[in-house]
């Protein structure tokens, strides 16, 4: 026998079957158990939604022998004869392809001879807007007053294309968007007797990737069980399947457009492209994450209308407090704008590459948003060069405090302060050799354990401003060379290479004073070098600093 698609293999058989449609199936069974049966009906709604479905069950139920709580029985001869498809009294049609006005003529023909089996003729007819407009006329009359015996039902995606004199003369029901854990449930149950094991996580991403359709979610799963046959179907496999991404890659990107870093973003498209992802899906689901990422800073207490974990919620506030709200505003608008022209791109890549660019540079932009935009730049390059002033500022005066020698502390003798004594200042040579004498030199076990808990340990022992310039480098041992001492790499890289930092430890009392804290914290002495690579911009892309080829290498 062959293969039937889910979404045909379980379409409902009963009114209870149908989900998320709870206010229709109502009141037509309750129609249908009262013999208040109407003889038009029209059914508007996104695709997916059940319109089909519930126009056949309406068409079995009117006609069944023995109806349960205006459900079909699904046992007698009328039901298995609609349910077959070889029932002469349902008759569905088309209106895609058979729209003409001969089409319409024939339907008239038809309603009057009374149906041979059955109570009633029910005319089913699908995509009703695609009719033409002589074929409207032509239905208009039938419609108001047809036989008895005859009900039309009508099922349209685009009610507003219907003229207003064929709605007037129908009961009009509009079925809704299914919620997207009630299709969950749906899937979960269907893949229950189909015998495949799925974990939630998957089974609610793609009924939101659905977007309220059961259809598209069950034609979705089929996709996806089908390429993974055998095995348990989880996020990772569905996502690689349908061509879409992690939300951890937008919270990535979103985490480099704040850090105005476009080498970053580009890298990350790449990424995205180069593993198959559908582009059009990537857009249309950030579209997705900066609306939650806008409504979250808007009010954090949304987050449980946004079907969000609170481990989630919790990380998009935090990542929502980068951007004001004019600049969220402003990303969201050219999402939308770039989802609508991506469509239409013989080149998507590159669409979506230039629409990334646009996001990080308001600059590009000569309306209001553009503007606001370049405003909270100028902001922001204001609030970090302030900060660079102050910590500036701060060393300055840290070196003006400093006297040129250690000065004893003043003698208080009769009430009087002594003139301070001033001592001979101690020369960093003779801090180390002081160094050399009081502890042992580390070996290379030693400099591993130094290493590892460097920022537990070592760090919070230092100045501030010590402590600030060795948050922005790496430590890590040197590799060791037959019979010399082992040597600790202190790593510069970027645009720390030449700066501020290179300076700081360069100098002789700055690694007098680490030197001094490292001995006293670990009880051994280190001997330390400063590499510098000014290639590497971001360390945590590297992943051993001790075997990659350093520009320089000096003893400190």
């Amino acid at each position: 026998m062959a293969y039937v698609a889910l979404y045909r293999k379980f379409r409902p058989d009963t009114f209870e079957e149908v989900k998320g449609q709870e206010p229709i199936v109502t009141t037509l069974k309750n129609q249908v158990k009262h013999d208040r049966i109407g003889h038009a009906y029209l059914f508007c709604g996104t695709r997916g939604t059940g319109k089909t479905s519930v126009a056949k069950l309406m068409a079995r139920a009117v006609n069944c022998q023995h109806p349960v709580d205006g459900s079909p029985c699904g046992e007698c001869e009328s039901c298995r004869r609609i349910a077959a498809g070889n029932a002469m009294n349902v008759i569905e049609i088309d209106a895609a392809s058979n729209n003409g006005v001969d089409n319409i003529r024939q339907i008239n023909e038809g309603v009057q001879y009374a149906p041979t089996d059955g109570k009633y003729m029910v005319y089913i007819i699908d995509e009703v807007h695609m009719l033409s407009a002589g074929a409207f006329n032509a239905m208009l009359k039938t419609l108001e007053e047809p036989p008895s015996y005859v009900i039309f039902i009508l099922a349209t995606t685009e009610s507003h294309k219907v003229p207003v004199t064929i709605r007037s003369r129908c009961q009009r029901y509009d079925f809704r968007r299914i919620e997207y854990t009630t299709i969950a449930d749906r899937m979960e149950d269907l893949l229950q007797r189909e015998n495949v094991p799925a974990t939630r996580e998957a089974l609610e991403y793609i009924a939101r990737a659905a977007d309220g359709s059961m259809r598209d979610a069950l034609s979705i799963l089929d996709e996806c069980v089908s390429y993974h046959l055998g095995e348990e179907l989880t996020l990772d496999r569905v996502l690689g399947t349908i061509g879409a991404v992690d939300t951890e890659v937008f919270e990535r990107l979103t985490e480099k457009i704040g850090e105005d870093d476009p080498v970053a973003v580009m890298e990350l498209i790449h990424e995205v492209v180069w593993k198959g992802t559908d582009l059009t899906r990537f857009v249309d689901d950030y579209v997705w994450f900066l609306r939650n990422l806008l409504f979250l800073a808007l009010s954090p207490g949304l987050g449980s209308q946004l079907d969000l974990t609170e481990e989630k919620v919790q990380l998009l506030t935090e990542l929502g407090k980068r951007f004001s709200h004019d600049t969220l505003q402003r990303q969201l608008h050219v999402m939308q704008e770039m989802s609508m022209a991506i469509r239409g791109s013989s080149n998507r890549r590159v669409t979506l590459e230039m629409g990334m660019i646009r996001l990080m540079r308001p600059e590009t932009d000569v309306d209001l948003s553009g503007m606001l935009g370049r405003m909270e730049r100028l902001e922001q390059r204001a609030e970090k060069a302030e900060a660079e002033a102050i910590r500036l500022s701060e060393r300055v005066m840290e070196l003006e405090q400093r006297p040129a020698g250690p000065v004893a502390a003043s003698v208080i003798s009769e009430g009087k302060p002594a003139e301070p004594e001033e001592i001979p200042e101690t020369k960093p040579e003779e801090c180390r050799e002081m160094l050399r004498k009081e502890y042992p030199a580390a070996d290379a076990e030693d400099l591993i354990r130094i290493a590892e808990s460097w920022r537990s340990e070592i760090l919070p022992r230092l100045s501030p401003v010590a402590k600030n310039y060795m948050k922005r480098i790496a430590v890590v041992p040197a590799e060791a060379r037959q019979g010399e001492e082992p040597k600790m790499n202190l790593v510069l890289t970027g645009e720390d290479v030449g700066g501020l930092a290179d300076d700081y430890f360069t100098k002789p009392e700055n690694m007098e004073e680490l030197g001094r804290i490292v001995a006293e914290a670990t009880g051994c002495r280190i001997r330390f070098q400063l590499a510098r690579q000014e290639k590497i911009t971001r360390r945590e892309s590297v992943l051993d600093l001790s075997k990659i080829h350093f520009d320089t290498i000096e003893d400190i």
